[in-house]
């Protein structure tokens, strides 16, 4: 029921955005370029500052007895304008990552990751939280869109690890 609860959640997103703008293809080609600063890609919005955070949002990472990883919460709506502080609680035995982007670019980069297992992030739309750890990531959200969170290490997001962010000017307030 998860899983299909998720694909529900990702087909309205699909829909409500008419269609996923296509990442460039560089991004592909170079897993390090800052998707925000590519002149054709859909744009995720950006880091935020300290200064201007409007919301925390607490997220939960774990495994499963039977294998499976999950972010909680999976689906985020967030206010269009709005910059964000994400706490990453890694409440699992295992390392794990949350790494923030449309879902061509997650798809992109987790092909990459699957060819490159040992590539550690650097990135400002990415945070690897070691097990028992806790990260921090601040993001301004400025594009009215719909993004996915995931965790690119090799085989984590194929068992579950995936969420949406669904950033609009008309959703109801958590």
């Amino acid at each position: 029921m998860e899983k299909f609860t998720k694909i529900i959640i990702v087909s309205l997103a699909i829909l409500a955005s008419g269609s996923v703008a296509q990442a460039a293809n560089a991004l592909g080609k170079q897993p390090h370029t800052q998707a925000y600063d590519l002149s054709d890609h859909q744009s995720i919005g950006k880091p935020g500052d300290e200064a201007s955070v409007k919301e925390t949002i607490t997220i939960s990472v774990s495994e499963s007895a039977t294998g499976g990883m999950d972010f909680e919460p999976n689906a985020i709506p967030i206010e269009h304008g709005s910059v964000v502080r994400f706490i990453i609680k890694n409440t699992g035995l295992i390392d794990h990552e949350f790494f923030l982007g449309s879902f061509k670019e997650i798809e992109e980069h987790r092909q990459w990751m699957r060819e490159h297992p040992s590539m550690e992030h650097a990135d400002p739309n990415a945070v690897k939280i070691p097990s028992g750890q806790t990260a921090e990531l601040i993001w301004e959200f400025s594009e009215i869109t719909n993004l996915e969170f995931a965790c690119l290490l090799p085989g984590h997001r194929e068992a579950g690890m995936w969420g949406v962010i669904l950033v609009h000017d008309h959703l109801t307030k958590r």
